[in-house]
């Protein structure tokens, strides 16, 4: 009678012990689509994007011309300007060096500004020495059509690297635009696309200007098996960016997000193709969400990347300094001018050993730009 009895309690337990498992399965999975699944509390909604087609190597793009400037009046011709003393032959003044790791968000945003006036002086007028550039260390003139915003670009990347083991993945940076309004969104993940071991996802949204992206909201989002974080923003207003935090510091002129940088780069390379000279440094103030940081990126040097398009010339261009606080990491990128500048290599390095590799994995895609849109 008592050996029966016990065997009823060990038939209950282990009923009772799958029961607990099915439902702690049917919770995990749960949780898991529910991660899978678009925020419900990001502050952006997806833009849809165009279907695309491959995209072609060919002549770098160029600026659009700019607009005729009117004729002055035959009165106002008239007038003599008094001529201007010509200035003397001096070397001229480097840019503002970004500041040390350890500066404050306000120190960081002084340092901006400064770097803001600096790459916004003046060009130097006819009668002003030019530096001189060799031929072998200056890009060619690029001879392409005009750039026009192009409603849609996909570039596609194999992720390799190494954390604590071999590191394999996918990745791909996309453009979209509707009227003046874009997107930008960086997604990589980690592991087989079926079973992803985490992903990283980035997403600017904003404005396109004349001196080209202006951000109006930054998220980021980051998931390791069934766990993702709560987007950590950077909200963009007119005169101030609001931090994840809620710290309120002051919006400099051509401020970026971690998204938006790479196309902004992209961008300023079409305006400015002799940004590229090799040992040139060019200066973006970033707005990440738990600070700012001024990204002085160096450019290294013309060099020729195998594809699975074949050879594609680019253009290296590296961080000199950036710190890691916060998940920020230094980013190396290869720009092509053949393929309008896009980047089609990025290597982001968490320190000696540990880094990503991504490469891209075949031609980009585009939507271009279709008459009267």
């Amino acid at each position: 009678m008592l050996q029966s009895g016990s065997r009823r309690w060990w038939l209950l337990l282990i009923i009772l012990g799958v029961m607990g498992l099915h439902a702690w399965l049917t919770w995990s999975m749960a949780s898991l689509l529910t991660d899978m699944q678009p925020s419900d509390t990001s502050g952006i909604k997806p833009m849809e994007a165009t279907a695309m087609s491959e995209l072609k190597l060919s002549d770098p793009p160029v600026a659009a011309p700019a607009p005729a400037k009117p004729r002055a009046s035959p009165k106002a011709s008239r007038k003599r300007q008094p001529k201007p003393p010509a200035p003397t032959a001096s070397a001229p003044e480097p840019a503002p060096p970004p500041p040390d790791e350890g500066a404050s968000a306000s120190e960081t945003a002084e340092a901006a500004v400064a770097v803001a006036e600096a790459s916004s002086a003046p060009e130097p007028t006819a009668s002003e020495p030019m530096p001189v550039v060799s031929s072998a260390s200056a890009p060619s003139t690029p001879t392409g059509p005009p750039f026009v915003w192009p409603l849609a670009t996909r570039v596609s990347y194999k992720v390799r690297g190494y954390f604590r083991g071999d590191v394999h993945g996918n990745a791909k940076v996309e453009w979209v635009r509707q009227g003046m309004d874009y997107q930008v969104r960086v997604d990589t993940t980690i592991g087989p696309s079926f079973a992803p071991i985490g992903s990283w996802n980035l997403i600017s949204a904003g404005t396109i200007t004349p001196e080209g992206l202006s951000p109006k909201r930054f998220e980021q989002v980051n998931r390791l098996l069934i766990k993702t974080s709560p987007p950590r923003t950077v909200v963009f207003n007119d005169q101030d960016v609001v931090l994840d935090s809620g710290e309120k510091l002051q919006r400099i002129p051509g401020m970026q997000d971690a998204a938006s940088q790479f196309i902004q780069l992209s961008y300023q390379f079409i305006m400015q193709p002799d940004l590229l000279r090799p040992g040139n440094t060019i200066y973006i103030p970033l707005a990440l969400p738990k600070r700012l940081e001024i990204i002085a990126y160096d450019v290294i040097g013309e060099e020729m990347l195998d594809t699975p398009i074949g050879k594609v010339p680019t253009f290296h261009v590296k961080p000199r300094k950036m710190s890691t606080e916060g998940g920020v990491l230094p980013v190396e990128i290869w720009f092509a001018p053949g393929l309008q500048y896009l980047p089609v290599r990025i290597m982001v390095r968490a320190n000696d050993k540990s880094y990503m590799d991504l490469q891209m994995e075949r031609a980009p895609e585009q939507a271009p730009e279709l008459l009267g849109q």
